[in-house]
């Protein structure tokens, strides 16, 4: 079928099913509606006890790094709730990701994803700042996050802030086109016990459990402890991938009250775990360009804690610092790398009008790695040190009304020495229920070690004469610049009536000095390893520019008491000027053009629930990606107040597709076809 035509078939299944619904399901029951901010506890109840109001004064903290209403924030940020993650039935936090408008979510294979926000995706996507609880889960390694390592206990997540745009002058180094931040509930928002096992036809196995309890009059503490099995995916032939994947994962936290004005916060979090994949090497021998079974075995912890002190209703100060060690040992690469952070915080309010956000950062990265003949590394162990300072003013120049929110964050760095980040921001509130924002921002992303010391030899074939084989090798660039961004965005929300919200944005971006693989030289003969070669060198340049734009939409319907339908909408271009288009990461044919996602969350009964979500994205183009159109869907019954029963399945209207293919020699890892899947969940509360 060709892609038009899937492209077609995508949008008339979709809104059949969405008109299915408007026509079949009540909608008769009286709208609940409340103007109180929701808190834990409350969210913990359910989405559907909330009113839309309710869920737009939800508070974030990721935006201005501080407690703020989501209406009252100048950025396009969206929040996935736990509720949310429970009713969409997923089972990682990649796939809750899928419920965020501006985010592109590719599965690659049975344990592996490539993910960004507003263009430049790849499995290797290196514009993204990714946080669980504070801590950052991007790796200095290539600037990205291994997703399949970045895991909780979903039943303990709070919310997922998912700020689309730059974040750098709050956040630092690679928040370059958002912003995902991971945050877990309280212990005390934890009590008791949890207990949860299910399978199915891919998930062949979950089991997790948690216990919460108090620490005297001072806090409350929880442990947990998680494991999965999942079975593998499917080849292009129809026949059983190599990618299965097994993990397990013991973590704890606890929340102390000090005295009236300090609070703890220390938590940790271990984790091992084994999984499969196709792998492509590269040899000098026939066959040039092997498919490899690879095995990857994963491991590494956590220690976090942080102190708070309340001055005031306006004024805190605070201080985390964290330890953070990771290992990674397959056929291309044997990592081990210990991360340290400290960071200080400090919120005031000097003049009744101003409102100032400031702080200091230090950041060390020490990383050791095993080289090997497809991906090596010069020197194998190396420190990277980031040291930031930063500093936001939010300026109220109309009470009720009008906000400037500006603000700068420098920072020095081990690859490319100082960096600035400045970000200005207006916030026009003309009406109670009617918000207006603009902003301009400039991002940089640093070089990596990939970027500065890393060699990958790509492609080998057979040439005659002597000697008899050519190889391309790409190496890393030892001054490499960084890659910056200024941004320009405009966005608008506002509740209609009580029953309907809409929330639209548009930006456009401005991308200088990308870093893509140039020609670099003539080429030479290397006779180790042997036999002897010749090899075609390719460097990492800052030599690409270009510039993005779109326009993201999101809207909610409270069409009962007992029904809501969302939708989000995505429409992006890519403009790239680059020597090497071919380079993965600057690609805009492995964008999507046009995502489109709609939820329906409906309680039946007052103990049996409905869900169901529509997830259209539009094909790759690069890499000969049809567009597709999944469905999931979740039916669960509340037994009792101690048990909850459910069942779920995902991609419902085809038995496999795919949502990656591998593009070029330099691909690592085969893709694998995404299945149809069920599976049965139990859970109890104690």
């Amino acid at each position: 079928m060709s892609s038009i035509a899937w492209r077609r078939a995508g949008w008339e299944r979709g809104f059949a099913l969405a008109l299915v619904w408007a026509i079949v399901l009540p909608a008769n029951r009286s709208l609940a509606v409340e103007t109180e901010v929701p808190n834990a506890e409350q969210l913990a109840k359910g989405a559907l006890e909330l009113s839309l109001e309710e869920l737009m004064n939800i508070e974030v903290t990721s935006a201005g790094k501080k407690a703020q209403r989501l209406e009252e924030t100048a950025s396009a940020i969206f929040v996935i709730t736990g509720e949310d993650i429970k009713r969409g039935g997923f089972r990682s936090i990649p796939e809750a990701l899928r419920l965020a408008p501006g985010v592109e979510v590719s599965q690659i294979n049975a344990n592996q994803w490539a993910i960004t926000i507003r263009g430049f995706n790849s499995p290797f996507a290196n514009k993204l700042l990714v946080l669980i609880d504070g801590r950052s889960v991007y790796t200095p390694l290539f600037g990205g996050v291994f997703w399949d390592v970045q895991d909780v206990l979903l039943e303990d997540v709070d919310r997922i802030e998912v700020i689309r745009g730059p974040g750098g002058t709050l956040w630092g180094q690679n928040a370059v086109n958002g912003v995902i931040n991971v945050i877990t509930k309280k212990a005390a928002a934890t009590q008791g016990t949890f207990v949860e096992a299910g399978a199915g036809n891919l998930e062949r196995g979950f089991t997790s459990a948690r216990h919460g309890g108090k620490i005297g009059e001072q806090g409350e503490y929880r442990v947990y402890g998680k494991f999965f099995n999942r079975n593998s995916y499917a080849n292009p032939n129809g026949t059983a991938a190599y990618d299965q994947w097994d993990q397990a994962r013991v973590g704890f936290r606890t929340d102390l009250k000090l005295t009236g004005r300090d609070s703890l916060t220390v938590q940790g979090d271990g984790y091992s775990g084994s999984e499969q994949n196709d792998a492509r090497g590269a040899s000098l021998t026939q066959p040039f360009l092997p498919i490899i079974p690879n095995s990857t075995q994963v491991g590494g912890g956590n220690l976090l804690a942080r102190w708070t002190r309340q001055f005031s209703s306006t004024s805190d100060l605070t201080v985390q610092t964290y330890v953070d060690r990771t290992q990674r040992d397959n056929l291309f690469i044997g990592e081990n790398r210990t991360t340290y952070d400290l960071d200080v915080q400090h919120r005031f309010q000097p003049l009744d009008r101003h409102d100032i956000v400031w702080g200091a950062a230090y950041q060390l990265s020490h990383d050791n790695i095993a080289n090997n003949f497809r991906l090596s590394f010069a020197p194998p162990s190396y420190n990277f040190q980031v040291v930031s300072w930063f500093a936001q003013d939010e300026v109220t120049l109309i009470p009720q009304q009008l906000r400037l929110i500006a603000g700068a964050k420098a920072l020095y760095n081990t690859f490319t020495g100082m960096e600035y980040q400045p970000n200005g921001r207006l916030l026009w509130t003309p009406h109670e229920h009617h918000t207006l924002w603009l902003a301009v921002s400039r991002a940089v992303r640093l070089p990596t070690r990939a970027d500065d010391a890393m060699r990958l030899n790509a492609g080998v074939s057979s040439r005659t004469g002597v000697p008899p084989l050519t190889m391309a090798s790409t190496f890393g660039n030892p001054n490499a610049g960084a890659e910056d961004m200024v941004a320009y965005e405009l966005g608008y929300r506002t509740q209609v009536t009580p029953a309907v919200t809409f929330d639209v944005t548009s930006f456009y971006n401005v991308y200088r000095n990308l870093l893509v693989g140039v020609s670099s030289g003539a080429a030479f003969v290397e006779t180790n390893p042997s036999p002897a070669h010749v090899v075609t060198p390719f460097q990492n340049m800052n030599q690409g520019s270009g510039h993005t734009y779109g326009v993201e939409v999101t809207s909610a319907w409270q069409a009962a008491k007992a029904w809501r339908l969302s939708a989000n909408y995505s429409w992006l271009r890519m403009e790239i000027n680059a020597i090497n288009t071919a380079n993965a990461n600057l690609d805009p044919g492995l964008n999507p053009k046009q995502q489109f996602r709609i939820r329906s969350q409906y309680d039946v009964v007052e103990n049996l629930q409905w869900d169901t979500g529509i997830y259209y994205t539009d094909g790759l183009m690069s890499n000969m990606v049809a567009s597709y159109t999944r469905v999931d869907t979740r039916l669960a019954w509340r037994v009792n107040q101690q048990i909850d029963a459910e069942l779920v399945g995902q991609n419902l209207f085809d038995k496999s597709h795919f949502e990656w293919q591998p593009i070029g020699a330099g691909a690592l890892y085969q893709s694998s076809a995404i299945p149809r899947s069920f599976f049965v969940r139990l859970a109890w509360h104690y």
